[in-house]
């Protein structure tokens, strides 16, 4: 019996619900307290090895997944269970409930596991994987109102990233600025506008990972020249290469030096690690050689305004 549900659902759940003999229910409560079966939500499950080789970000899709299978009607993702199936990155730990939009008068109560916005039902809802979910620009304005700046300015630079650089598996998009005040203009909010509006013009989508947008925000506090980001540059060699951010009036090169980097497949590019720091000392060599500034900073830096600001001033960027 557990097999066949398993094959029935591309999503791998398993939902206790679905198992209906007495046998079957036995068998599947026994291999969860063996840890072969993983609860999602509960009432929902999925085998071990199949969550083993998932990362935090589809372990919290999973999550809506599971929300979806067990709620008695359709729910339209909000917030933050928008943004997992947007693949938009998030800063931290993503929550521990999933956040959906319910109108104000019947859209039931918020519980342990689902969080319910009364914020007012979008005129427009997208379909990722299957699920309901919030337009990218409602997503960006709803996550600006109850996230911290520095937050909401990463959902919002990578949500205008993706414009020009589409992903495969979510709908393809233009969204641009003018677009994302039309919906705050749209949403009935009683408070937070100006903090949305702040998010939305400041918003970059040249910007082109978390630590790139948190540099810009300590940047920002910091009383720091803005840079220009992303911004093609020729080494001694002649070969060109884009920077993160680019001080043309100090004539210094910035770039976050995050892990993911030298980890992640996309950034790796079928190198090792070893191969990949080196490719990134040659670049830097090639840019001073130029007679290029360059400073490199971490995450330990970059969240912080007062760091980041101290270790620009000794490339001398102001």
């Amino acid at each position: 019996m557990l097999t066949s549900v398993l094959k029935e659902r591309p999503d791998h759940l398993i939902l206790s619900r679905d198992v209906t003999t007495a046998g079957a229910r036995a068998t599947l409560f026994a291999r969860v307290r063996r840890g072969e079966l993983v609860v999602v939500l509960r009432g929902a499950y999925v085998p071990v090895e199949v969550w083993a080789a998932l990362d935090a970000d589809a372990h919290y899709r999973a999550m809506v997944h599971a929300a979806a299978a067990l709620a008695e009607r359709e729910f339209v993702f909000s917030h933050h269970s928008a943004a997992a199936l947007w693949r938009l990155p998030v800063v931290g730990a993503w929550p521990h409930r999933v956040h959906v939009v319910a109108p104000g008068a019947d859209g039931g109560r918020s519980s342990s596991t689902v969080f319910r916005h009364t914020v007012g039902m979008p005129d427009a809802v997208q379909s990722i994987e299957g699920l309901s979910v919030t337009t990218l620009a409602r997503t960006v304005v709803d996550l600006a109102r109850v996230t911290p700046f520095g937050q909401a300015v990463v959902f919002a630079d990578a949500a205008l990233h993706r414009t020009a650089h589409p992903i495969g598996g979510v709908p393809s998009t233009s969204l641009d600025r003018a677009q994302l005040h039309g919906e705050l203009a749209g949403v009935p909010l009683r408070q937070g506008t100006a903090k949305i509006f702040e998010v939305i013009e400041f918003a970059d989508g040249a910007a082109d990972r978390p630590g790139e947008s948190l540099s810009r925000v300590s940047m920002l506090r910091a009383g720091i020249t803005m840079p220009l980001l992303q911004i093609p540059l020729l080494g001694a060699s002649g070969r060109r290469y884009f920077v993160d951010f680019w001080w043309p009036e100090f004539n210094v090169i910035g770039e976050f030096d995050g892990r993911d980097k030298y980890r992640r497949p996309e950034f790796l590019r079928g190198r090792t690690p070893e191969q990949a720091l080196y490719d990134e000392k040659l670049r830097e060599d090639d840019l001073r050689a130029a007679g290029h500034g360059m400073s490199r900073w971490s995450w330990e830096v970059a969240v912080s305004p007062r760091k980041l600001a101290a270790h620009l001033a000794i490339a001398g960027v102001k």
